[in-house]
């Protein structure tokens, strides 16, 4: 089970009520990891929604995961 830091940003931390958590996963890219964690937090996004980081890289949604990654699902933001 790798470990995995995650953040969080808008309406992502409001739901999760965190910025961030460090979990253990068996996801092994980020497609499964954000469908694990918005099975848990009830996150209203589908992943097509969201921007994703890892280790502070835009990546794509099939990149594959190992233990120590910082992922980042960031929702859009609304402008104004």
């Amino acid at each position: 089970m790798p470990n995995i830091k995650l953040r969080y940003f808008a309406q992502l931390r409001e739901l999760a009520q965190r910025d961030s958590e460090t979990i253990d996963s068996d996801a092994c890219d980020a497609k499964s990891l954000y469908a694990e964690i918005q099975s848990k937090y009830q996150f209203p996004h589908r992943q097509e929604q969201l921007m994703l980081a890892i280790n502070g890289d835009f990546c794509a949604w099939d990149a594959p995961l190992k233990a120590g990654d910082e992922v980042a699902f960031i929702p859009p933001v609304a402008g104004g």
